[in-house]
């Protein structure tokens, strides 16, 4: 059975996202290639990419303590990416996820 036009592009963007945190070292530029590949093919097929792998605002590849600076707030209960590129942040948030699904839900006396 072959496979799907979707697993093989898949395939595909996952590996030219690993192959952008090899090479960046070597070449920023070509690395920032490989992303915006992976981000076009991504968006061709309509599927979702890893938002956690680099940054959507100038397309470098995310490594920590060369291409990303990663804070926690305890309080907040969220996850701060830095981009060290352009100096763009995201948060993404963890824990619990919040009062959404119990909002109808009644105690019991």
């Amino acid at each position: 059975m072959l496979p799907s036009m979707n697993s093989i592009a898949k395939k595909r963007c996952a590996k030219l996202l690993q192959m952008a945190a090899i090479i960046h070292s070597q070449n920023p530029i070509l690395s920032k290639r490989y992303v915006d590949l992976a981000r076009r093919i991504a968006k061709r097929h309509r599927f979702p990419l890893d938002s956690k792998s680099f940054c959507k605002s100038c397309g470098v590849v995310f490594i920590p303590a060369k291409t990303l600076k990663v804070r926690t707030s305890a309080k907040d209960k969220v996850v701060l990416y830095l981009c060290l590129e352009c100096g763009a942040a995201r948060k993404f948030g963890y824990g619990k996820r919040g009062r959404r699904g119990q909002e109808g839900k009644r105690q019991p006396i």
